[in-house]
């Protein structure tokens, strides 16, 4: 398996649906009551499409992703529309070390603060500071890992982004159904699964 690193084009991405999903063991007690216990650490992103009357060109893009990936089998990033930007969001580098850091974003209400793996920010759009000034170093935009030039010192580090997901598709088998002619090309509607993988 590998990660490809191309995002499916935006006239197809623009069709999905999706977003998170948790998973919470949920045990009912004898008094009436229920216990819940969080299984996941991290969320995973799941996305849905069912396109009807697909032109030529965005059926072509489907099947050239969907070839190119064998189906399940390979990773490649999709931007969920809903849900892909992030503004001074607060970082946690490994102070007293050169060691990479990895780039979170954080979804907070009152006490209870979620964080999310940012594994595929999108190049050129990454500002990380330090106190408000910029920090020098290298950006892995495959992983989020950031690995400073110097050693990390005590401060408060912000990243503002633009990330994308690593997604696959959720089936070896992609049909496609053809229809009549539309404006002299067939039309053609389809279902589509994606789902989110951790690097």
């Amino acid at each position: 398996m590998s990660f490809v690193n191309e995002r499916i084009p935006d006239e197809v991405a623009f069709g999905f649906s999706g977003g998170p999903r948790w998973s919470t063991l949920l045990v009912p007690m004898d008094n009436g009551r229920e216990q819940r216990n969080g299984q996941w650490r991290y969320p995973r992103h799941e996305f849905s499409a069912q396109y009807m009357n697909y032109r030529e060109p965005e059926k072509q893009e489907i099947l050239r992703f969907f070839h190119a990936m064998r189906g399940r089998l390979h990773c490649f990033r999709f931007r969920d529309w809903n849900d892909y930007q992030a503004a001074d969001e607060v970082q946690a580098p490994p102070i007293g070390t050169t060691d990479a850091m990895q780039l979170v974003k954080s979804y907070a209400v009152g006490s209870l603060i979620s964080t999310r793996l940012i594994q595929a920010p999108v190049a050129g759009t990454v500002a990380l500071l330090k106190d408000g000034v910029p920090v020098a170093g290298t950006w892995d935009f495959e992983t989020g890992l950031f690995t400073p030039d110097t050693e990390w010192m005590a401060g408060v580090y912000t990243a503002s982004f633009e990330f994308d997901i690593w997604v696959r598709f959720d089936s070896d088998f992609n049909a496609f159904t053809v229809g009549n002619k539309s404006g002299g090309q067939f039309v053609a509607t389809s279902d589509i699964e994606l789902v989110e993988v951790r690097r």
